[in-house]
């Protein structure tokens, strides 16, 4: 075999090294992004569900406050109680969106 054909051969075989390590750099790239994403998702998930129980704790705590310790019924109509279901409310919404956020990149995952 003359130089070359070994040149050419070699060539070949570095370019065919380089583009598999491109791919694989690519592909790690990838896993590297959805596992992030996933993080991102599971870390905002705990956050919204700790601000949820807090309204709850508030809640609870203004129910107690009024009718144990003030003597005075507690109902839904009152604008501070009103306002924390609401705001309790919106959390829940935004908990099940990125709920459903998480079933569709397992869903993602396991297609691939």
């Amino acid at each position: 075999m003359d130089k070359k054909t070994l040149y050419k051969k070699a060539e070949k075989a570095m370019t065919h090294a380089f583009s598999a390590a491109k791919q694989s750099v690519k592909l790690m790239s990838e896993k590297a992004g959805e596992a992030a994403h996933v993080t991102k998702l599971l870390l905002e998930k705990a956050a919204v569900e700790h601000r949820v129980t807090k309204k709850f704790a508030q809640l609870g705590g203004l129910i107690y406050e009024r009718a144990l310790r003030q003597g005075r019924p507690a109902s839904s109509a009152d604008e501070d109680i009103q306002a924390l279901i609401e705001e309790t409310r919106k959390l829940d919404l935004e908990l099940a969106q990125i709920e459903a956020e998480l079933v569709e990149e397992k869903r993602q995952k396991s297609k691939a």
